[in-house]
């Protein structure tokens, strides 16, 4: 029997619709780090070694970090499409800096920064709080000193009556006695302390000790980290690529909190990874808790209020580190994340 026309226009339909899918190409995307890839960006280590990038079409690759590589003017040049801010403050500065940069923050891995002020401490002291500064050295990386002044300022602090000095990122001051509290990561230097106080060897005066920390967050200074941005160019033009990138990596932060220990078996095993299982294992029960919210229970992970964007803002035109005010549209949407609402 002859073919009939219908039939050859079915099946010549048919046959260019299986090239034009077999030739669809994943899109490529490039996550820089903030720093070298360990246990902090474990989220999207785990969104690569489980496929869930690829499930999304995309075709996805690490940048390390590092001394000199900033995310932040990076993924604006398009080096990468995707990076990861230390803070959502560092995104808002750049926003409106005297050269700025046109990117836009697309979702959060930490609800609540790690950012704090260390102490040493016996084991049943009382938690310390912001007045505790009154008559103290406080150690601070240089550049974050309003942080300080502001946490005064909103706990009614006499700013007068703090010593700020500038250390480096190693808790070693507070562990020599050269400052009472440390700015630092609950997530980071807190393990540090934890193995000086632990060592037989331990100086007398910290042998025994564990850490407080008064965090930034928790007393008046609210803060997105490990904040997840784009430039707006690529937010305007690629929104399917933004949007099966956020939900991949929201994919693995719910892997992570339902399956830790597999989780942590994953990161250690990934190329180029600079922890070890036991650090890992440490980072993940002070950090998990990092990913939830309030926000997130409603909405998925990685969701961010305007509301914490604009108090992030003011926090930093108070301290005079930016110009103006940076309104929350400005800066960050939540578009993309698979929890928003339909437009």
């Amino acid at each position: 029997m002859m073919p009939t026309r219908r039939t050859l226009l079915a099946l010549s339909a048919a046959g260019l619709a299986r090239p034009a899918l077999a030739q669809r190409r994943p899109m490529a995307a490039a996550t820089q780090l903030g720093w070298l890839r360990n246990g902090e960006f474990a989220p999207i280590i785990v969104a690569e070694a489980k496929g869930f990038f690829e499930a999304e079409g995309i075709a996805h690759r690490i940048m390390d970090g590092g001394p000199g590589r900033n995310p932040i003017p990076l993924v604006a040049a398009g080096q990468a499409q995707f990076g990861l801010a230390t803070s959502g403050m560092h995104l808002i500065a750049a926003k409106v800096a005297r050269d700025p940069v046109d990117v836009t923050a697309v979702g959060a891995l930490y609800q609540e920064s790690p950012s704090a002020y260390l102490r040493l401490a016996s084991p049943g002291d009382p938690e310390p709080t912001p007045k505790d500064f009154a008559g103290r050295t406080v150690g601070v990386q240089a550049g974050s000193e309003y942080f300080v002044r502001a946490m005064c300022r909103r706990n009614g602090v006499d700013e007068g009556r703090v010593k700020i000095v500038t250390v480096q990122a190693n808790a070693e001051p507070l562990l020599v006695g050269r400052v009472d509290f440390f700015s630092g990561w609950v997530t980071n230097q807190a393990y540090q302390i934890e193995q000086e106080v632990a060592k037989a060897d331990a100086p007398a005066g910290i042998r025994g000790k564990t850490w407080q920390a008064i965090r930034l967050s928790q007393w008046g200074l609210p803060s997105y980290a490990d904040v997840i941005f784009t430039a707006t160019k690529t937010a305007q033009e690629n929104p399917e690529l933004v949007g099966g990138y956020l939900k991949a990596v929201g994919r693995a932060v719910r892997f992570i909190l339902e399956s830790p220990e597999e989780a942590i078996g994953i990161v250690s095993r990934f190329p180029g990874q600079v922890e070890s299982a036991e650090r890992l294992a440490w980072r993940f029960r002070v950090q998990n808790p990092l990913h939830s919210s309030t926000a997130t229970q409603a909405h998925g992970p990685l969701w961010m209020e305007p509301s914490v964007w604009a108090d992030m803002s003011t926090v930093l035109r108070e301290a005079n580190e930016i110009p103006r005010d940076v309104p929350p549209e400005a800066i960050m949407t939540t578009r993309f994340l698979p929890g928003a609402s339909p437009a």
